[in-house]
């Protein structure tokens, strides 16, 4: 995303942080007591991500810090991290799921395109089917159901959303909510399949510490540019870009230094446990309620057709899930790696729903509204006004 359009976004959901003026002046006592809990917050993250590794638990580095920080946020704590800190974990994730993008695999991937069409398709749909119910129950607006239920980016949704005349608020809390939850829940249940040596094996070749760097730079200036074209998830889907160059020529081959991966899932376990703020959830309960009704019918559903996709396609149907999962990018693509489930399909149909939904979301809703389609979900499920 670009920054303007997070900029708008956060003008219109300014008044959800007490602590934020509408004019971004910040006391300089409160900000240095931010920065000592984040700071602090973040060194017990680190330490459960190192606790559960030593465990040999798998994803310990992701979930770890991300409970943590979604247990502080919700206490009340104001964890606020440098937006860099997500960034260079996106980098970095990004990098070592380019390094799997070699010929052959880029080759396979054209043949799943439309799939992954369909999968998109299927997932605004069943967004609709949610929205309309969310709308009843938390008493919203159509228009604002909608586009919370949407599974594409926060700034994306609340931006749009709000050019077309729904609230910013409740946006803001379902996909806050949206994020926090899948990123929880679904590498959860996909441990149930079993628990894979989740480190670089013995013998592996580890990409040489000039080209990994190298690859992070050259990631970063390419997110810059596709950043300004407003694509979402820039730093992922620019680092993958960038290192899948060289990749595919034969250039480039390995896996990332553990370690480093393992900074890079610290920090956005970190950065969305910190979006599960209290104040955020205390500003509308009802929504906040049924917005976590809403996200597990979502996801049952998703799962669901990740059942069929597997049957249809023999893709391993923890892959299938990852792949069709209404979750972030970053979150889905760690699973994805670090329990090594089909890396570039799961990112080919997340990238490919990310951008049909964030370009098109303003024209799923002119259109479901002109042809009646939402007037029909609405007579079956039912419908309110806000209350």
């Amino acid at each position: 995303m670009g920054s303007g359009g997070a900029h708008g976004f956060l003008k219109h959901s300014a008044h959800l942080n007490p602590h934020i003026s509408r004019s971004g002046a910040i006391p300089s006592l409160k900000a240095w007591k931010r920065l000592s809990t984040t700071t602090l917050a973040f060194g017990l993250a680190a330490l459960a991500g190192f606790s559960g590794a030593a465990y040999h638990i798998p994803l310990a580095w992701m979930l770890g810090p991300l409970l943590v920080a979604a247990c502080l946020s919700a206490a009340g704590f104001d964890l606020r991290p440098n937006e860099n800190v997500r960034k260079f974990g996106q980098l970095t994730i990004g990098t070592a799921v380019g390094l799997t993008m070699t010929a052959s695999v880029l080759a396979e991937l054209g043949g799943w395109l439309p799939l992954m069409v369909l999968s998109a398709l299927v997932s605004v749909m069943m967004s609709c089917v949610a929205g309309v119910i969310l709308a009843r129950q938390a008493r919203l607006d159509q228009k604002t159901a909608f586009f919370a239920s949407l599974p594409g980016g926060l700034a994306e949704m609340g931006n749009i959303g709000v050019q077309m005349g729904a609230q910013a608020e409740p946006i803001a809390i379902v996909h806050t909510l949206r994020v926090t939850i899948v990123a929880l829940t679904i590498p959860s249940i996909l441990l149930a399949f079993g628990t894979p040596d989740f480190a670089v094996a013995p013998g592996t070749r580890i990409v040489d510490p000039y080209w990994t760097v190298g690859l992070i730079v050259g990631g970063a200036a390419f997110a810059y540019l596709l950043g300004r074209i407003r694509l979402n998830n820039p730093y992922m889907i620019g680092a993958i870009l960038f290192t899948a160059i060289f990749a595919s020529r034969g250039l480039v081959a390995g896996k990332m230094y553990h370690p480093l991966f393992a900074v890079a899932q610290l920090m956005i376990g970190f950065s969305v446990g910190c979006r599960f703020r209290r104040d955020i959830l205390a500003k509308l309960p009802r929504v906040a309620f049924f917005s976590v009704i809403s996200i597990f019918g979502l996801g049952t559903v998703m799962v669901g057709f990740a059942l069929l996709l597997s049957l249809r396609t023999g893709l391993p149907y923890p892959a299938a899930i990852l792949a069709t999962s209404p979750g972030g990018l970053s979150e889905m693509t760690v699973t994805a790696e670090i329990l090594h489930l089909a890396v570039p399909t799961v990112v080919g149909f997340q990238v490919v729903r990310g951008i049909l939904v964030n370009s098109l979301a303003s024209h799923y809703y002119a259109l479901l509204t002109r042809y009646g389609v939402l007037g029909f979900l609405q007579s079956v499920f039912g419908s309110s006004e806000p209350g």
